[in-house]
């Protein structure tokens, strides 16, 4: 079986998300979400030009809709070998791309031992940690670290070039701040914010809050996300992935708000949570719906390991009047 790479990450807001079984709901209190803004501030250097109003779902975008949500916009990219933790458990999560860049950022932190530093004799409780790690598959990235070695808290930057994780490539430098265990110098959380922050096909810009301690694995964040081969800019807001970790499966539900730049928002709720079993690259089960405007919305659901369905109701009436048929994850 293949290993996962342990990663949790849960935002951080003034409001605690409400948790049932198999993961986490996230709860949206933004107001009217037709008069929604695009927030931006002065070190944000890709901002989003699309519109802001509410999708209203129809036969020529309902797909493209479906499957946007599904991958956060990233449905160009061909899928990694991606796992979620060091335990015995394995799945593949390769379709769930919004999870590329929070995997190495986390990855790359859980990778900086400072049990030494903290064990060595000093002055001050307060030290500085900086050292470069090479990456599994080519790269590196360079990390300073401040440490309070009495609050257990911790902030500093990474300097990611041309760092290679599982046949991910990333490039560009993120701040973080959190807390780590004096005891033992095991990271329990961080905050990642970065602007221009890529991989092959995306530029990313945004914040990621990490909790390394939970159970079920949260993943919650907000994100532009720029294509480099088209331009287009896509916004990921409170956008939430939950990971439940079985012997020989992951569920995985998604929840949030994402904005194509030509159509507009929808809201995504996972109805059924996806099932990826271990060695399968997609999920057996599970089904996605989308809310658009003027109570139109789709749906996608996957049949299989290998096929996927999506259905629209594009009147706003409860009926889904139309039906893409079966169709290849391959070719999402």
């Amino acid at each position: 079986m293949k290993n996962f790479k342990f990663i949790i990450l849960i935002i951080l807001l003034t409001f605690t998300l409400p948790c049932i079984y198999g993961g986490c709901v996230v709860v949206y209190s933004s107001g009217d979400l037709n008069n929604d803004k695009v927030q931006t501030d002065d070190e944000t250097t890709i901002d989003f030009t699309g519109t802001t109003l509410q999708a209203a779902i129809t036969p020529l975008n309902a797909e493209s809709l479906a499957t946007g949500a599904f991958a956060g916009g990233q449905a160009s990219v061909a899928p990694k070998s991606l796992k979620l933790s060091q335990s015995s458990n394995a799945a593949q999560i390769d379709l769930f791309r919004p999870l590329r860049f929070p995997l190495v950022l986390g990855d790359s932190l859980r990778r900086i031992e400072l049990g030494t530093a903290l064990s060595i004799p000093s002055h001050s409780n307060v030290i500085t940690e900086s050292d470069n790690l090479e990456g599994s598959c080519g790269g590196e990235v360079s990390y300073t670290l401040t440490l309070n070695k009495i609050s257990g808290e911790f902030s500093g930057n990474l300097l990611f070039t041309d760092y290679c994780d599982d046949g991910i490539i990333v490039t560009g430098e993120a701040d973080v701040d959190g807390t780590f265990e004096v005891s033992s110098g095991v990271f329990d959380t961080a905050t990642f914010s970065f602007t221009d922050l890529s991989d092959e096909s995306h530029i990313l810009d945004g914040e990621i809050s990490l909790d390394f301690t939970a159970t079920p694995i949260v993943a919650t964040f907000t994100a532009y996300s720029k294509d480099k081969q088209s331009g287009q800019v896509y916004w990921l807001k409170d956008y939430s992935i939950n990971l439940y970790e079985l012997p020989d499966r992951v569920e995985i539900e998604s929840f949030g708000t994402f904005y194509n730049p030509d159509n507009g928002f929808v809201t995504l709720t996972t109805t059924e949570p996806f099932v990826v079993f271990a060695e399968d690259d997609w999920p057996a089960s599970g089904q996605l719906v989308i809310q658009g405007d003027s109570a139109t919305k789709a749906r996608l659901t996957a049949i299989d390991q290998v096929h996927y369905r999506i259905e629209a109701d594009t009147e706003g009436d409860g009926i889904f009047d139309l039906n893409s048929g079966i169709l290849n994850w391959t070719d999402l």
